[in-house]
């Protein structure tokens, strides 16, 4: 049938059998258009019905596009007097290469973005969205070429050669950007952690790109730091694997103090903040005889490690005020030392053992002696 179809076509003027074909090519890109969007909205999804979603908004244009400039194609093909089939089938093949490659980008940023947003999915990070993209891109620049019967002997050579010399130069560009790959394989932290560097900064990560990561500090101060120096030195991840944190708090009591009647105070105290979380409970460890007080140290958990600093602010001033209130004293260091004279040198002794050697003062005539 498609064969006698095609043989009575070419019996019809070459303008008529563009234009119908081309009709044709329009009327199967509606159809291509409306069963693929009912079939892509009913098929089994993903890994849940936002993908289908997104499938559907990113590959239809492309889907009937195809069809239609199949149509186009198969014209030049069934009119060769026009003698215009090699630039049309260049043209066509390039424009639905672009087109494919710029909604396979699309698509796949956007299916990593909702794997990001997924709480049971692997954490994807936004380097694999500029991976996608350098790809295909240059896939997509090599096919072009390709296409148009362009000899990219010579181009790959030269890339070569250029690849040495910016490796060279590029080195720790290079470097930053495997560093970075190994710290998103390994899951080192993600968008929105509170990490501690080895330096001593601590803030949220805000940006990951291929490069550098960028913290925000909690003054509001945007860090970046290489990625190649992230993946060779310690990085304190306080969000993972859960965000709850612990806090320490050490409270020095005097000698003589009531340690049950202290225990009871700080498990008060904490009790009576918002800030701490009920579950697990607050403990209270003593840890050891310091030189004038026993050492308490209050043990509770957070529900975000940015809520730390605040969390100690509100538990110290409650346990001071209890402390007042129950009369329990928090010592001071204190040092007794005894002056005495031999002869005419005063010495300093003190009852620390490791005040050596011993502090000596000449002492010296007044001016009445001296009239």
């Amino acid at each position: 049938m498609f064969q006698a179809g095609a043989e009575s076509l070419q019996t019809l003027p070459p303008w008529m059998q563009i234009g119908i074909i081309l009709v044709v090519a329009l009327v199967a890109a509606k159809l291509v258009e409306l069963v693929g969007d009912g079939l892509l909205d009913w098929s089994i999804p993903i890994a849940s019905r936002k993908y289908n979603q997104i499938i559907i908004e990113e590959l239809h244009v492309p889907l009937y596009t195809t069809v239609f400039l199949a149509g186009v194609y198969a014209s030049a093909q069934l009119v060769p007097q026009f003698n215009l089939d090699y630039y049309i089938s260049a043209i066509v093949l390039s424009v639905l290469l672009v087109l494919w490659a710029g909604a396979i980008i699309r698509l796949g940023k956007r299916i990593i973005a909702a794997s990001n947003d997924s709480p049971s999915a692997r954490e994807i990070t936004p380097v694999f969205k500029n991976l996608l993209t350098f790809f295909i891109v240059l896939g997509t620049f090599l096919l072009l070429l390709n296409i148009w019967n362009i000899d990219i002997t010579p181009i790959l050579a030269s890339a070569g050669v250029v690849g040495i010399v910016l490796g060279i130069a590029a080195r720790d560009t290079i470097g930053n950007f495997f560093a970075g790959m190994s710290l998103y394989f390994d899951k080192t932290y993600k968008l929105g952690d509170m990490i501690q560097l080895a330096s001593g900064e601590r803030g949220t990560v805000i940006d990951m790109s291929i490069r550098s990561t960028t913290i925000l500090t909690r003054d509001n101060i945007a860090i970046t730091v290489p990625n190649a120096e992230l993946n060779s030195t310690q990085v304190i991840n306080e969000s993972a694997p859960v965000r709850r944190r612990r806090i320490r708090l050490n409270v020095g009591v005097a000698y003589g103090s009531d340690l049950e009647l202290v225990e009871e105070t700080l498990l008060d105290a904490a009790d009576t903040e918002e800030i701490i979380l009920d579950s697990p409970s607050p403990v209270i460890r003593f840890q050891q005889f310091g030189d004038s007080e026993i050492v308490a140290q209050l043990q509770c958990y957070i529900e975000h490690p940015a809520l730390r600093g605040r969390a100690r602010h509100f538990l110290i001033r409650r346990i001071n005020d209890r402390f007042d209130e129950e009369e329990i004293k928090i010592p001071f260091p204190q040092r007794e030392m005894t002056f005495f004279e031999s002869g005419n040198e005063i010495a300093i002794e003190s009852d620390e053992s490791n005040w050596e050697p011993r502090d000596t003062y000449e002492s010296r005539p007044s001016a009445d002696k001296k009239n």
